[in-house]
């Protein structure tokens, strides 16, 4: 096939893949075999007239979607019940630039790929979908919910990348395109195995990174119970309605992955064996005990403020120290890291096992390709 036309077996293999289809199971739909099938997506060979239209029944599309040259802005808003769909907790999402989208969508159907030839598990291990009260207590208790889920209670986690793929969930770091520098994070549910990808800016360092997953990970449990509710769960701000208190769905969303991050019965367990006192801050202080939570300097001082655990006067130097050094650093984090995170650890575990298997030799190449253009790193 012409590589102009190439863009076809593209589509069609992401619309089969959003909707969670083996290759196998596509192919029976529509009455072919596997391997004409796995050609036309690889684009060696160019679909028939008639492959067109049942592709197009069979999905559930218009035949134009199938040769769209930039398709993917369609699926990701679809309404089909089996679509994986970007997560957003906005009542107007702004849809992420183009090229980060194409990225992500990219990879995701490399690692459907990787899962169907390895035969694996596709469903998550850990329910996205917990109901909850929407307040501020409803998120702490929904955080305390999670990690009861993940079964680490309120113990220190080393490497939440691992724990979370060890659930089945997908985390993938990559270096975000250049018109998407300025985002930290973006995340797409699937429905139809109740799982998710988590997508993170590789460009972050680790405390940024965890705290950008915690957030992924609290707006697509907030998603999830206001579809099933069909409403919305939060306010959403208006400017002469702005309070302190204020609930809007981001907000719930940070203060989820805050409370999921820093339980508050792990820090004031913490600062109680320390003694130390509202007054007893210091910047050294601050560093050593925030590198035992993973977050940043930042992150630890505000929660120390919101569980009344230091005064006001020392938590308004230490903030004034903490952004000074940033604008004088370039927002890198004080004292550096010690936290040590697998990326993409389910990623290249799947690759690996998958170069064993013969007949995937040419899909295998596609996403090698595919992970040296988007700079995806095995550690």
């Amino acid at each position: 096939m012409s590589s102009e036309l190439s863009f076809i077996g593209k589509n069609i293999r992401f619309l089969r893949c959003s909707r969670n289809w083996s290759l196998s199971e596509l192919a029976s739909r529509i009455d072919i075999h596997k391997g004409p099938l796995g050609r036309i997506e690889r684009g060696l060979n160019l679909p028939s007239a008639a492959v067109i239209y049942k592709l197009a029944k069979v999905l559930n599309v218009p035949v134009d979607i199938l040769f769209e040259h930039e398709p993917h802005q369609w699926p990701v808003k679809a309404s089909h019940k089996a679509d994986t769909h970007f997560v957003s907790i906005d009542l107007k999402p702004a849809i992420p630039p183009k090229s980060l989208l194409k990225a992500c969508l990219d990879i995701m159907a490399a690692f459907h790929s990787l899962e169907d030839i390895c035969n694996v598990q596709k469903h998550a291990f850990f329910p996205l979908s917990i109901p909850f009260t929407p307040s501020f207590e409803g998120m702490e208790e929904l955080a305390i919910r999670a990690r009861d889920y993940f079964g680490t209670g309120n113990a220190v986690v080393f490497d939440y990348f691992e724990l979370f793929e060890n659930f089945g969930l997908r985390i993938v770091l990559f270096p975000f395109t250049r018109g998407a520098v300025q985002i930290d994070s973006i995340s797409f549910y699937e429905p139809a195995f109740q799982n998710a990808f988590f997508f993170l800016n590789s460009r972050r360092n680790p405390e940024k990174q965890l705290f950008a997953l915690s957030y992924e990970l609290g707006k697509i449990l907030i998603s999830s119970q206001a579809k099933l509710q069909n409403m919305p769960l939060f306010r959403y701000p208006e400017h002469h309605l702005k309070t302190d208190r204020q609930i809007t769905p981001e907000r719930a969303a940070k203060h989820f992955a805050a409370n999921f991050l820093m339980p508050g019965t792990a820090v004031r367990a913490t600062v109680s064996q320390l003694g130390v006192s509202k007054q007893g801050w210091s910047w050294d202080l601050l560093l050593r005990i925030k590198h035992r939570f993973g977050v940043s300097a930042q992150a630890f001082l505000y929660r120390l403020h919101e569980l009344d655990l230091i005064s006001e006067p020392a938590k308004e130097q230490l903030d004034t120290m903490i952004k000074d050094f940033y604008n004088s650093n370039d927002f890198k984090e004080p004292d550096s890291t010690r936290r040590c995170l697998s990326p993409n650890g389910r990623f290249f575990d799947l690759l690996l096992t998958a170069e064993n298997i013969a007949p995937a030799k040419e899909e295998l190449l596609e996403i090698k390709q595919l992970i040296k253009r988007l700079k995806i790193i095995s550690k």
